[in-house]
């Protein structure tokens, strides 16, 4: 999930993106069930005005959506869901677990 948040107000990106790290971090003591893979800043066009619009974009793996989406709408800060999709780098876990292959025959006993 890729999720956007924008500057409102007095909020400055930076403070709101690591509140939002440290609330991962706290939450979460082991690094592989950490809610957030990584964030990044950009600017975008405003369609309406000449200027343009900073944000902080997040990555959010799958198994912490609902939390992520929770803390920043519980701490009143804008934001946009840019994607659902799986992260590239859980595609790539997923597909490696999966065996299709099966050695005996299944059997389902009542």
């Amino acid at each position: 999930m890729i999720i956007r948040i924008y500057e409102s107000g007095k909020l400055d990106l930076e403070t709101v993106g690591d509140m939002l790290w440290q609330a991962d971090a706290q939450a979460n003591f082991h690094p592989d069930a950490h809610w957030i893979n990584s964030s990044s800043f950009g600017t975008i066009q405003a369609s309406t005005r000449s200027k343009s619009r900073v944000y902080r974009e997040f990555s959010v793996r799958w198994i912490g959506r609902e939390s992520v989406v929770m803390w920043l709408t519980s701490n009143q800060i804008l934001f946009e869901i840019i994607s659902y999709d799986i992260l590239p780098e859980e595609r790539e876990a997923i597909e490696g677990t999966i065996n299709n292959e099966f050695t005996e025959p299944i059997n389902h006993i009542n």
